[in-house]
């Protein structure tokens, strides 16, 4: 039997993509690449043999597969972790998964956080058991504030870690 899938989208910053990198994309996600003859330079994709989009847009590198397993791409996620590479995966609803964002964000302090998402707007969301407790409580703002920080912190976006020559 085979595991559940779910669409998934990932997101990370095509000028950190190494060799490894490249080598598990094309073995392990089915993506060519264009040959690089005059030495490095970017990287520039020539086709895809798999069920999804695949494309590098404003130096982000993007892959969407329909049908990825339990929504998430495991082995890619954490070659990313052990390279310190940042990256968003966005895992879609399915009838056996909710939505969620995963955010990884290296650094000094480490982020990495799992957001539950609307399955319609598929934006964080904050449970009614969670907002009941807040308003019960009648906090002041600030305390709300540090609630809503804490649980759905705020991170620098992938952009922030591509080349200014990789984004025109």
């Amino acid at each position: 039997m085979s595991a559940p899938t779910s669409p998934a989208t990932i997101e990370f910053p095509a000028t950190m993509i190494d060799e490894e990198m490249r080598k598990h994309l094309e073995n392990e996600q089915y993506i060519r690449f264009k040959p690089q003859v005059f030495g490095p330079g970017p990287l520039e994709i020539d086709g895809s043999d798999r069920d999804g989009d695949v494309e590098i847009e404003k130096g982000i590198f993007h892959l969407h597969d329909s049908e990825a397993r339990y929504g998430e791409f495991y082995d890619l996620e954490e070659l990313l972790v052990q390279k310190g590479i940042p990256f968003d995966r966005t895992s879609y609803m399915d009838w056996n998964r909710p939505p969620e964002l995963r955010v990884f964000r290296p650094g000094e302090l480490t982020f990495n956080h799992y957001f539950p998402l609307d399955h319609e707007a598929y934006e964080p969301v904050v449970s009614v058991v969670k907002i009941r407790e807040l308003l019960a409580l009648s906090m002041p703002i600030h305390e709300i504030q540090a609630y809503l920080e804490k649980d759905f912190p705020a991170y620098p976006p992938l952009t922030d870690w591509v080349k200014e020559e990789a984004a025109p």
